[in-house]
């Protein structure tokens, strides 16, 4: 039996312990940084929403939004479309947390437009009997500049 084809498969052997080791080293710190920057925005979305609601009730006509970036401030519950093509579906969703707290409409910043979204990292208070023009608005190209016109109870963006 020649030596060098068992070095070989040792030798192999090494190398795919290796990559596997190193695989998992880099899902663990891309895990890691993403819980860390969801946090973030989570902190983030816990400030914006009490600006927007003392917005509100100072009777300020438009409020400018910063963060978090790429979240989604929506009246629910509303309609969410899930799917694609033939496949599509409508459904009236209502996050846990409006009911949670006893709400039946509440206002809502999360990570995007769906009800597990705002149970999990959301952040929801009292709509005061507000809506959103559309179904929700999207924090992008920050700031973004809210309207809110007292007389139609209606937000909208600028």
């Amino acid at each position: 039996m020649s030596k060098k084809g068992f070095l070989l498969a040792e030798e192999t052997l090494k190398i795919i312990i290796a990559i596997i080791a190193i695989g998992f080293l880099v899902y663990f710190l891309v895990s890691l940084y993403l819980s860390a920057k969801t946090s973030a925005e989570s902190e983030q979305a816990k400030a914006t929403l009490p600006f927007i609601i003392n917005a509100i009730n100072q009777s300020s006509s438009s409020v400018d939004i910063y963060n978090p970036k790429g979240w989604i401030i929506g009246i629910w519950p509303h309609a969410v479309t899930s799917g694609f093509g033939p496949f599509q579906s409508t459904q009236i969703e209502n996050p846990k947390t409006c009911n949670n707290i006893g709400l039946q409409t509440c206002i809502c910043i999360c990570s995007s437009d769906s009800a597990d979204s705002c149970n999990s990292n959301g952040v929801c208070a009292d709509n005061m009997g507000f809506s959103i023009q559309g179904t929700s608005i999207t924090i992008n190209n920050p700031p973004t500049t809210l309207i809110i016109d007292k007389t139609t109870k209606t937000i909208s963006k600028k």
